[in-house]
């Protein structure tokens, strides 16, 4: 981030994040009389948490530009994003619990697929911290041949 590029896979990890509130907050489950939002059960409490930090987590990627803090808001990004998915699959399981007629509504498949979103969008974070460690690693062409002219060694 420091040098002036923005982070697409942390403004993904971030829009995941947005996906998956949404679909908390619309209807997971309806049943013939009544709808239920995804807060109707501990497992809609469970992903708006890691929604909500999966957005926080991917904003502080894009804003941070400390190496060591992007790698640790990287890595919180994907746990979030697992845990947003499984909390999902977790929702659709425990249809029958909400309400005996119930069913699985488009509300938890929008928030499963921010989970899904929020997977790949890691998968470009983790892309991007390998990339940025490596520059770091290799010296600039311009330092090898420096040190090369400095040992007097022969260079053509």
């Amino acid at each position: 981030m420091g040098d002036g590029k923005i982070s697409y896979a942390g403004i993904g990890a971030a829009v995941a994040g947005v996906i998956g509130i949404l679909g908390i907050y619309s209807h997971w489950w309806e049943s013939d009389f009544f709808t239920f939002n995804g807060t109707a059960d501990i497992s809609g409490q469970l992903a708006l948490g890691m929604a909500i930090g999966l957005f926080a987590m991917g904003a502080a990627y894009v804003l941070i530009s400390d190496p060591q803090i992007r790698r640790v808001t990287g890595a919180l990004a994907t746990l979030f994003a697992v845990v947003l998915t499984l909390a999902c699959v977790w929702g659709l399981l425990r249809t029958d619990s909400i309400a005996p007629t119930a069913n699985a509504a488009m509300g938890l498949f929008v928030s499963g697929l921010g989970g899904v979103l929020g997977i790949a969008a890691c998968l470009l974070v983790m892309r991007d911290t390998a990339q940025s460690e490596a520059a770091q690693d290799m010296p600039a062409a311009s330092d090898a041949s420096m040190a090369s002219d400095a040992t007097g060694a022969d260079t053509t």
